[in-house]
């Protein structure tokens, strides 16, 4: 979470210095993110399809903005887009009440990952996208980064920063044991190979900060 929150006091301070900024956390669950939310200035407003926090409340962005609070500065969307049926119609309605010039903070797993490239060789499945995400986690739609770049655009956005999450593979750590030793080496060997050919790799998940145009 350490990347979301300096993003948004990166943000704030960038683009809005003393102004009283409004947030909205769509997918926000129990409202986790404003423990990493430090400025006093910055309102949060938790949105979720089936909120666990009191606080926040239900939407279902697949239908249109329900409520007549103000146009948010701020929006993020932290794991969410890979949960979305129709990615195209939620993102409409995100952009539709998003203040023009104001920010999107989306992060989602990433199928790039130098992990999921060895699993979708093993198994025939990307991580994150398999049998089990579908029926456990809802992941029904697979973000590579060309198709969230085009979903942002068609939606009005423009892209200011890309970037992965989490890191690079390491060869050797508290991990690696058992019998299996030499095929965890052959695999993170191969993962390594990946990562030095094509950085997008590097990282379980990427993020993307996005500015609505107009």
């Amino acid at each position: 979470m350490t990347g979301p929150r300096k993003k948004l006091s990166e943000i704030k301070a960038a683009n809005f210095k003393s102004r009283h900024i409004t947030l909205f956390d769509i997918g926000s669950r129990d409202s986790v993110l404003t423990e990493y939310i430090s400025e006093k200035d910055i309102s949060y407003n938790g949105f979720d399809l089936e909120p666990l926090d009191k606080s926040a409340r239900q939407w279902d962005i697949e239908e249109p903005f329900p409520y007549a609070d103000p146009h948010p500065q701020i929006i993020t969307m932290l794991e969410i887009v890979e949960h979305l049926k129709n990615p195209w119609l939620c993102m409409k309605n995100i952009a539709g009440i998003i203040e023009p010039g104001g920010y999107l903070i989306l992060t989602t797993p990433n199928p790039a990952w130098s992990t999921s490239r060895v699993d979708l060789l093993k198994s025939g499945y990307l991580s994150c996208f398999t049998q089990s995400d579908l029926d456990l986690n809802h992941h029904v739609f697979t973000p590579w980064p060309h198709i969230i770049n085009r979903l942002l655009t068609d939606s009005g956005f423009e892209i200011i920063e890309y970037s992965t999450l989490d890191g690079k593979t390491k060869i050797f750590d508290k991990n690696l044991k058992g019998i299996t030793i030499p095929f965890q080496l052959i695999a993170r060997g191969m993962k390594k190979m990946i990562e030095l050919k094509d950085r997008a790799s590097i990282g379980m998940s990427y993020g993307i900060i996005a500015k609505r145009i107009g």
